[in-house]
């Protein structure tokens, strides 16, 4: 989860901007730029992305393209209670690892058998 306390939702306390693949800026939060740049280096679209800011469960949306790509990857998706049958949106990893660090499957390997 976030390592920010008290960082509302909606807020621009916890943001960094980075350059996107396309040469765009965006705004991301701290906590998962870094998981972010990563999926970006991987040729991964992604649509918008949050912490959750210890208040909601974060995520990481991607476009259609790369939705089986992040399931190879190991990736949960976050489903939308009023349209289940969207899968665009992810848990971000680094919400799962115990000891604070990203830790990534063998992407280059994932994304040949894209």
């Amino acid at each position: 989860m976030c390592d920010f306390i008290n960082v509302k939702m909606g807020s621009y306390d916890n943001q960094i901007t980075l350059k996107m693949p396309d040469g765009e800026f965006m705004g991301i939060d701290k906590c998962i730029a870094k998981e972010i740049k990563y999926l970006w280096s991987w040729h991964v679209e992604t649509t918008g992305c949050c912490c959750g800011h210890n208040i909601n469960e974060g995520y990481i949306g991607v476009i259609d393209k790369d939705i089986e790509f992040m399931k190879k990857a190991g990736y949960k998706v976050l489903f939308n209670k009023d349209n289940l049958s969207n899968e665009n949106n992810f848990i971000p990893k680094s919400h799962f690892n115990e000891d604070g660090k990203l830790e990534y499957l063998d992407y280059q390997d994932l994304y040949r058998s894209k």
